[in-house]
């Protein structure tokens, strides 16, 4: 009966999905950002529940995914979480009225001089701030892992990043910047292949490169190639892509993570890296919640809010880092080893932690208005290089709502910090342009 009922869900959920993104006006192989954010909330996390339920991945099995029945519960949780996502953004466009406007081709504007001058700026930025975290943290975990393996690599893996104090500063300016100019210095390219734009893009593209794999982490990397493929159609196909090119694609970011895995991972073949890429890929970021469901409240009492962000210790309590809680209460050999290591996993997750069963819907409809509102307000900006890339980072910023928890959404660092240095670069010249329909 129990497997019954786990198909029943598996199936039923694509196709609530499918269903409702047609009701909301989306189109299934056009970039925008409530598209691929839940395509990637539906790809983390649902299609992972399906080893584990049978028990395929052995590497999962072995830290404890054992119970079928939880894994339902899980999967309950992210059928209940997609439908009312959705359910939140259908609410914004329809009764608010709030539907965002169309990339088209060709109603982009060209930058002026002294916006490509402020977007070289940035980007000169972008290398002074990486030179300054490269002298502060030493040797970085690439380079440890092609001299010492795999085991020294994560030690300086994390002393890259959960062990680096202030470390959300630099990654800004090293990975979100970076990735911001990066894309522009693409578009602009695409717009107009002069030798001095493919110059600066190649420039910018090897500086986000080396930040993205330098910890040795595989997501950043293969995100930036996505990254660039989405800028390619908004500039080029108004934003839709020929399926044969999505699978293309996909076999492309399935190429690289294999090398990721077998040269920085420990992989010892082809065959174990495409069983580790899949692994981590479709269960890693969905199994932490079958961890989450056992922890609280057997272990921990819920934490009612105590996850939520304090900006400038405005409130009186510490922001609890769960997800490192929960790693160490699952693998307490990391602390030994001194490792700093966490355990995000989809959005839901947190809201289960704070609130239980209840915190489910209630934060998802929260975050599909979100998304839905940040979507429409990101698409009135005037279609140029930098409204486009800012437009993809926007969605790779938002997708990660399938591996990571909702509270930094509500104060948001990066949205802010991003939002700001593009309009600094777009007010270069003239008053920030607003799209009229």
């Amino acid at each position: 009966m129990l497997d019954v009922l786990f198909w029943f869900f598996f199936l039923l959920t694509p196709l609530v999905i499918w269903f409702l993104l047609k009701f909301a006006g989306e189109k299934v192989n056009e970039i925008s950002v409530m598209n691929i954010t839940t395509v990637s909330i539906y790809v983390f996390s649902v299609l992972g529940l399906f080893p584990l339920f049978y028990q395929l991945d052995q590497y999962r099995v072995d830290t404890g995914v054992t119970n079928s029945k939880l894994v339902f519960v899980v999967l309950l949780c992210c059928f209940t979480a997609m439908l009312f996502f959705l359910l939140g953004a259908i609410f914004v466009r329809l009764a608010i009225g709030l539907r965002p406007y169309p990339i088209i081709s060709s109603e982009i504007q060209p930058l002026k001089k002294l916006n490509r001058a402020a977007l070289v700026l940035a980007f000169g930025v972008v290398v002074a701030v990486l030179a300054l975290y490269l002298c502060k943290v030493g040797q970085p975990a690439i380079f440890v892992a092609l001299k010492e393996g795999a085991a020294a690599a994560a030690v300086a893996r994390s002393n890259m990043g959960n062990d680096f104090a202030k470390y959300h500063r630099y990654s800004l300016i090293m990975h979100d910047l970076g990735t911001l100019v990066t894309l522009s210095f693409f578009a602009l390219w695409l717009l107009e292949k002069t030798f001095i734009r493919l110059v600066l893009f190649l420039a910018a593209f090897f500086v986000s490169s080396f930040v993205a794999v330098m910890a040795t982490e595989k997501a950043p990397f293969v995100g930036l190639l996505m990254a660039l493929f989405m800028v390619y159609y908004l500039v080029r196909k108004n934003g839709f892509v020929p399926k044969k090119d999505i699978v293309l694609l996909g076999v492309t970011v399935v190429v690289v993570l294999m090398v990721f895995y077998i040269y920085f991972m420990g992989s010892d073949s082809p065959i174990s890296a495409l069983m580790s890429v899949f692994s981590r890929a479709f269960a890693g970021s969905i199994a932490p919640a079958y961890f989450y469901l056992e922890y609280v409240p057997h272990i921990q009492d819920f934490y009612w809010f105590k996850t939520f962000p304090n900006p400038g210790h405005i409130l009186p309590f510490e922001p609890v880092r769960y997800t490192v809680d929960i790693m160490n209460w699952k693998f307490p050999n990391l602390v030994e080893q001194g490792m700093v290591g966490s355990m995000p996993t989809v959005f839901w997750g947190e809201a289960y932690l704070n609130f239980g069963y209840l915190g489910v819907p209630i934060v998802a409809f929260i975050m599909g208005g979100f998304v839905a509102v940040v979507s429409y307000f990101i698409s009135r900006l005037q279609v140029n290089a930098v409204s486009i890339a800012f437009t993809v980072w926007m969605i790779f910023h938002l997708k990660t709502l399938a591996f990571t928890g909702f509270s930094g959404f509500l104060y948001d660092f990066y949205i802010v910090g991003v939002g700001l240095m593009v309009l600094m670069i777009l007010t270069a010249t003239t008053k920030l342009k607003l799209r009229k329909f």
